[in-house]
């Protein structure tokens, strides 16, 4: 995740807690705040989060192409506090709201799954699937805004946007889907038997807290299952 100071990030929190309550309870087929169930499928996580992600996006992109559209949607009403919260840390908007746009993402994907187990909608916060569907949602996104039609001038910004949705997924992966990888490896057995793999290894921080790490390992003499290769 890209810095962003933490008088910025409290501009933008409730924000995000307004989003992601509302893609919770979108996702509980429980009403919303009107009263009124909502159409979207309540079901697929993916759809909601990609249509929030595109939500914040083209708020940006129209805050950067001049337009001034008053935001209707929790989507829209983010993005444009990103927008706002950049333009007065930096004086100006241009890529000042790159950071926001990974926090906001970036919390985001975090919060419903706490919403949905807090409510007692789901069990646990994070399960393969979920991992799937989210970074799925999350590269779509990007290859959906990477498609948009946008004035020369604002070109940059959708760049923009699709790389810091890149780096949000990949960053889901490296801060947390490795840590559950080790861990169901230590659990039930690595998949991997090839001559060269990773292996994950106890470690202890300071604290005496235990943990996991992965050190790269060359298994030719040591393990051979599957593969005889004794080639580099």
């Amino acid at each position: 995740m890209s810095y962003v100071e933490k008088a910025e990030r409290e501009k933008l929190d409730s924000y995000i807690n307004d989003l992601a309550e509302d893609i919770a309870m979108r996702l509980s087929g429980k009403p919303n705040k009107l009263g009124k169930k909502t159409a979207q499928q309540e079901e697929d996580i993916s759809g909601l989060y990609k249509q929030a992600i595109i939500g914040i996006a083209d708020t940006i992109i129209d805050r950067e192409s001049g337009k001034s559209a008053a935001p209707s949607t929790p989507a829209q009403k983010l993005g444009q506090r990103i927008f706002e919260v950049a333009k007065e840390a930096n004086g100006g908007s241009q890529m000042g709201w790159f950071g926001g746009f990974n926090y906001s993402v970036t919390r985001l994907i975090q919060i419903v799954p706490h919403i949905m187990v807090v409510n007692l909608e789901w069990q646990a916060e994070f399960r393969y699937f979920l991992y799937a569907l989210t970074a799925g949602a999350i590269e779509q996104s990007a290859l959906d805004i990477r498609a948009k039609k946008v004035p020369a001038n604002v070109e940059w910004a959708v760049n923009g946007l699709v790389g810091t949705l890149f780096d949000v997924k990949d960053e889901y992966k490296r801060r947390v889907n490795i840590s559950y990888e080790a861990i169901q490896i230590k659990k039930s057995g690595d998949c991997y038997d090839v001559p060269f793999r990773t292996e994950v290894v106890d470690v202890k921080d300071p604290e005496g807290n235990k943990g996991f790490q992965e050190i790269m390992m060359d298994f030719r003499g040591i393990t051979q299952k599957k593969s005889e290769d004794k080639s580099i």
